[in-house]
């Protein structure tokens, strides 16, 4: 009895705390009505990711993580490297482990500005992926926060009702789709707020808002801040058309604006001239109009359940809510709003769900240039507006006319009705056709009620008002938690991710060492089955691989040029060959456990790590040799370098087939035979090609134009199957090396095979003549005592006669030669590596890399900085003397 007695009083103070604390909290909130608003604008979406995470089972409640696309290949390499350079006191300007080298400072301004990313320092890199996840998480509870703070601020009220509207832009299509994009988060959750300090300015307040948080904005990720930025003018033409217009207003926030872009010119000045080193510069503005999709797909956009897009196609993720189709309606035909007002936003709505759909627009949105896939980046200004409409006409539910309610019902339901039956837009499955008639019918309903509460019983109008506003608040979070759940549902395992990691940095330690003793510190490795593009920059070694959108427009011409896949925002080591490989300094090849590689007359074992190889490269070049040629043409002033981009200054060679350009360099360094040899031992059978191994031998295959669908290889002696990118990307197929009698048999992968031949040029790998052409560079002058810096690279050299020092150091904008000292004219080799002319003599080498802009962007943002301080401090004297 007496235990009995025990547990009962226990239960009883359990239940006695739970009711004590829904009093308190009750209590709280009456008394701090704003305090607990904003709490619960934050909380609010941030508890609704947490579950989320838990559902979904993300690390530490289960054992996978939210990894997609540039998270999974950009980021989170990007952010070892950054970590690592912060931990080890580098250099942020360039990244030895980024492909070939690169220029890491636009790799961080890019990606990686956010000044929340500091932090990341402190935790263990172990936890570094946590860290980015759970900033996520975060940002998402501070985008709620600020866009209440925005409609609170812009309305004039506290109004729980608000809370809808903030968490739909928490949880809107857009994050929805992109709350991954853990580089563009600052600037979402700080575009309300932006917004406001330009009210607040317009309306003759205090511009400190404004200032700070553009400045912030612009900072913490420049792209995404040229379209807020586009945003601020044509939403300061609708303050002017609605509130009135103030030239003195007008010139404040010109001036701000100017100086919230000078105040990250330390980061934009560089970047500016990084990417005027890209491929990007070669898109030009469009000759021709456009229309990326009909209205009805546009419309369904807006639907509940419609998968997001993040590819190549043009939809905007612009759902926010069902209720917002009806709320803008009911604000469009309501009385209640004046007219100005509505003709001048709805224009501006208008401009910008045109901009998702014509092409000259889009261009414009996106800074002059296409987004290489996720689309419509601006949608979340627009998504800000929807939803400053939409509460306008949540207010107007009650008394905007039985008129203009039913018909805005109505009109929502008919477009949305048809959408359904008549839009055969892929993104509208059964799924969400289901979501978006449960939630459409729940939204009529609850409105339906909210309007109509209390008219029969007036005593009880303030409860039933009361409750049905909870009610919608709690359906629409529902209703917008179902929707991120259902499109945004990509999860990998962790410990998939990482599973080469321990074992690469393993063999990795074997591969610094020797590089240490053979004093060859740019030596570059690669691996085969790559998962992770950037994977060099979690393990610390030069690779042949790197995707980022600063990407060397130099480097993707010259992996163009010989057969290695590229596009503008990355190259892969796809397409190498021995050659190839050996130019660009690759002396060792990383083979996962479960991987192949099929080159045992090009390579040999150095050690295993659990099943993980390090295979040594046997035909490499030194890091730097020496060419004695009379073919001048192979050498271009880096004056240059943009011409060579552009495409208006053709590199020796360029217009061969990349495998015969391999022959032709080879045979102007002296080798006298052809590395590659032209094979015919191959037969045709439709659309299925067959080539035979006629002794033990390397073959590759280069098709000159691209296929209409990928390609799939099979071997007969039990080498795995592999699938080329044929159908994307025109780059050299390593068929390998067999024995003789081995067959590989080539055919279309898609179901759907075409019907004509494959035609490809084949060619049989002769290892004496890469053996010939790799001594005779090994044979040269070398640079010796080589000492590589996280920025800079020195070495000494003997000449016995003149001739052109190369190094395997791709050039870009910001490096710098000294020879004994002086500076002197950087050439570039083949159209990349860095060369200088060199006297017979000893000579001191140096190299060194320095952002350009940087100085100057530095010395414009401390201006800035003052500027604002100044500017700020006197208005505000002027407005308290006011």
């Amino acid at each position: 009895m007496g235990k009995h007695n025990k547990k009962t009083n226990s239960r009883s103070a359990f239940s006695f705390d739970i009711k004590a604390l829904s009093e308190n909290v009750i209590t709280y909130t009456r008394e701090h009505p704003v305090k607990t608003f904003y709490i619960a604008a934050f909380l609010l979406p941030f508890l609704a990711t947490l579950l989320l995470f838990i559902l979904r089972g993300i690390y530490p409640f289960g054992g996978v993580t939210f990894l997609k696309k540039d998270f999974y290949q950009q980021y989170t390499p990007f952010f070892y490297e950054f970590v690592r350079k912060l931990r080890s006191g580098d250099s942020l300007f360039y990244s030895w482990d980024a492909g070939i080298g690169a220029n890491f400072l636009a790799i961080y301004v890019y990606y990686l500005a956010s000044p929340f990313n500091f932090l990341s320092v402190l935790l263990p890199e172990s936890l570094i992926l946590e860290f980015m996840s759970y900033m996520v998480v975060l940002k998402i509870g501070f985008s709620g926060l600020t866009m209440a703070h925005y409609l609170r601020k812009h309305f004039g009220r506290t109004d729980y009702a608000m809370l809808i509207f903030s968490f739909a832009y928490a949880f809107s299509g857009f994050l929805a789709a992109y709350n991954w994009n853990v580089m563009w988060m600052d600037v979402i959750f700080l575009a309300p707020l932006v917004i406001l300090g330009l009210e607040e300015i317009h309306d003759g307040k205090s511009p400190a808002l404004y200032a700070i948080t553009i400045a912030l904005s612009i900072y913490s990720n420049y792209y995404l801040s040229i379209m807020l930025c586009i945003y601020l003018v044509l939403y300061e033409l609708v303050l002017i058309v609605t509130r009135g217009f103030n030239f003195k207003n007008l010139m404040k926030f010109g001036w701000y604006s100017a100086l919230g872009g000078a105040f990250s010119a330390v980061l934009v000045f560089p970047e500016v001239v990084a990417l005027k080193f890209t491929s990007f510069t070669n898109v030009k503005f469009p000759k021709k109009p456009e229309i990326y999709m009909n209205p009805l797909e546009l419309y369904g956009r807006h639907l509940a359940g419609v998968q997001t897009e993040t590819g190549l196609d043009h939809f905007p993720n612009i759902y926010c809510g069902m209720i917002a189709i009806f709320l803008v309606l009911i604000w469009v035909m309501t009385r209640k709003v004046a007219l100005k007002e509505k003709i001048a936003k709805s224009i501006l709505a208008a401009f910008i769900l045109l901009s998702f759909n014509l092409n000259m627009l889009n261009y414009i949105w996106h800074g002059l240039n296409y987004p290489d896939s996720l689309p419509a980046r601006q949608a979340y200004l627009y998504i800000i507006l929807v939803l400053t409409i939409a509460y306008e006409g949540f207010t107007h539910i009650r008394d905007c006319g039985d008129k203009p309610f039913y018909i805005s019902l109505g009109l929502g339901a008919a477009a949305t009705a048809v959408t359904l039956l008549f839009n055969h837009d892929d993104a509208i499955d059964q799924g969400s056709i289901a979501f978006t008639i449960a939630f459409g019918l729940a939204t009529m309903i609850f409105m339906f009620f909210y309007r109509t509460a209390g008219k029969k019983d007036p005593e009880k109008a303030k409860s039933d008002i009361q409750f049905f506003k909870i009610a919608i608040i709690a359906m629409v979070i529902v209703e917008l938690i179902a929707n991120t759940f259902y499109t945004n549902n990509r999860t990998i395992k962790r410990k998939d991710y990482f599973d080469t990691l321990a074992d690469y940095r393993i063999l990795n330690e074997t591969m610094q060492q020797r590089n240490a003793d053979f004093n060859e510190p740019l030596a570059r490795a690669d691996e085969t089955n790559r998962k992770i593009r950037n994977h060099s920059m979690m393990v610390d070694f030069s690779s042949l691989s790197l995707f980022s959108s600063t990407n060397s427009g130099l480097v993707t011409k010259f992996m163009g040029r010989y057969g290695i896949m590229n596009s503008r925002v990355f190259y892969l080591s796809d397409g190498t060959t021995p050659f190839t490989a050996a130019l660009m300094g690759q002396h060792y090849t990383y083979v996962p456990s479960n991987g192949v590689l099929s080159s045992s007359d090009t390579t040999k074992e150095l050690q295993v790590s659990n099943g993980a190889i390090l295979y040594e490269n046997l035909y490499t070049v030194p890091n730097g040799y020496t060419v004695n040629t009379a073919e001048r043409d192979l050498f271009i002033p880096a004056s240059d370098s943009e011409k060579i981009i552009d495409g208006k200054l053709k590199v020796h060679n360029s217009e061969m087939d990349p495998v015969k350009m391999q022959n032709a360099l080879a045979r102007e360094l002296g080798t006298d035979e052809a590395i590659f040899v032209p094979y015919a031992g191959s037969s045709q059978n439709k659309n299925t090609l067959t080539v035979t191994f006629t002794e033990d031998q390397h073959l590759f295959a280069y098709n000159p134009a691209k296929t209409k669908s990928d390609l799939k290889l099979m071997y007969s002696d039990g080498t795995p199957d592999q699938t080329y990118s044929a159908k994307k990307y025109k780059y050299i197929y390593d068929l390998g090396f067999h024995a003789a009698g081995t067959t590989v048999t080539m055919e279309y992968s898609d179901e759907e095979k075409p019907s004509e031949a494959i035609e490809l040029n084949l060619y049989s790998l002769n290892t004496t003549a890469l053996a010939d052409f790799t001594e005779r560079l090994n044979n040269s002058e070398k640079l010796v005592n080589i000492e590589k810096k996280d920025d800079s690279l020195t070495g000494n050299i003997h000449m016995e006669t003149d001739g052109d020092l190369v190094l395997t150091v791709p050039y870009e904008t910001g490096w710098t030669l000294y020879v004994d000292g002086k500076k002197s004219d950087i050439n570039l080799f083949d159209g990349l590596w860095i060369s200088t002319p060199l006297t017979a003599g000893q000579h001191t080498i140096e190299i060194r890399f320095y952002p350009v802009g940087l100085t100057e962007g530095l010395l414009v943002t401390l201006l800035a900085a003052v500027l604002i301080a100044v500017s700020l401090l006197i208005d505000r004297r002027i407005r308290k003397k006011a």
